[in-house]
């Protein structure tokens, strides 16, 4: 009998404990935020008090600015709950059927929702990702960022006139002196610097947009500007100069660039003038770099953007390479370059336009 009576009160005990425990407030809250987010930091600080005061309260977080699952996982968090595009943000939490967008929202709402009982954690199917990862490789997180996009973007951007245009008048400067060699060291120098500034503005601004918290609704803006670039190199086909401007470097600039073109005697001042050279080409002519660094930011990290720069960038200047070694070896000259180029720019401003149309009909479309 004393065992059987023993036996109860353990039973009774390990019900009353079940009981109580089930009583008690479980609330799961996912919290989306961004790494250097000033709003978000706030919004941490909050929750974090509230954690250590609540051992009930359970909050997943979720960093999109470095994370690009995690970024997808927002979005589709978003469309969930019906949440209007100007309205999204970071911080945003959501606990149930419950979202909060903003740090006011998060501190204004979140204590009373907690105090009205156990509120389960949120569950969507999600549409572009099945799970939450902490990163992948480069090459891995772009599978859905076709290299076709890239490569593409990249090839309109090494045929515009400009750069071309810029290498032959250094080339041609320098010629002008007899010495070939100095001409074919001051080529690649030149190509190099450019190539160099590229990808350090393509790396610097990637890291803004995402500090900024603006890169996770870039998508839309990305494939309209793409379009609009694709429409203003093929009016340069049908119209060239067209509405007082043509997408390349503008003619006033023009005089002044090849005086300071004219300049350079050596590799050292060629290297040079690769990075001044770019302050003018990449307001004027980088509409397909823009259009690849907003979907970096969008999608990707800083970090892991790197082979995709380093990618794009050598396409970017495949052309002044081989350029600069056909004039090197005597397959071509400064005079016959510059002529084909004066011939065919038409043609090269409407593939360009045509390339960037299709490339900006694939994001809206979110084929990519």
């Amino acid at each position: 009998m004393k065992f059987v009576s023993q036996v109860f009160v353990i039973m009774f005990l390990l019900i009353s404990i079940s009981i109580s425990a089930s009583s008690d407030t479980q609330v799961c809250a996912y919290l989306f935020y961004g790494e250097g987010c000033p709003h978000c930091a706030s919004v941490e600080h909050y929750l974090n008090s509230i954690e250590s005061s609540d051992s009930n309260v359970e909050i997943i977080r979720f960093e999109i600015y470095k994370n690009r699952s995690n970024l997808i996982l927002l979005r589709d968090y978003f469309d969930a709950y019906g949440i209007n595009q100007d309205a999204r943000g970071v911080p945003a939490l959501f606990i149930s059927n419950i979202s909060l967008v903003g740090d006011k929202a998060i501190k204004g709402n979140l204590e009373s929702i907690i105090a009205k009982g156990s509120q389960a954690c949120p569950t969507i199917v999600a549409k572009n990702t099945s799970s939450v990862t902490n990163g992948t490789s480069a090459f891995d997180q772009y599978s859905e960022l076709s290299m076709i996009t890239i490569i593409g973007a990249a090839l309109v951007d090494s045929i515009n006139p400009c750069a071309i245009a810029v290498l032959l008048i250094l080339l041609g400067a320098l010629l002008s002196s007899g010495d070939r060699m100095k001409a074919l060291k001051a080529g690649f120098a030149f190509t190099l610097s450019i190539y160099l500034a590229y990808f350090l503005f393509g790396l610097g601004l990637i890291s803004v947009l995402q500090f900024s918290g603006i890169s996770y609704w870039l998508s839309g803006i990305i494939g309209l500007f793409a379009i609009v670039v694709g429409l203003l190199n093929i009016k340069d086909y049908f119209w060239y100069g067209g509405g007082g401007f043509v997408m390349e470097i503008p003619r006033s600039w023009r005089p002044k660039l090849k005086s300071i073109l004219g300049s350079v005697t050596s590799p050292l001042g060629a290297f040079l003038m690769g990075f001044i050279v770019c302050l003018f080409e990449l307001p004027c002519t980088g509409g397909p770099y823009l259009f690849v660094l907003g979907l970096l930011a969008e999608r990707s990290t800083a970090l892991s953007s790197i082979p995709i720069l380093l990618i794009y960038n050598l396409f970017f200047v495949l052309p002044l390479i081989l350029i600069t070694l056909l004039i090197y070896f005597g397959f071509s000259n400064v005079e016959k370059a510059n002529e084909w180029k004066d011939k065919n720019i038409r043609i090269l401003h409407l593939v360009a336009g045509l390339i960037m149309l299709v490339l900006g009909g694939i994001v809206l479309l979110d084929l990519i």
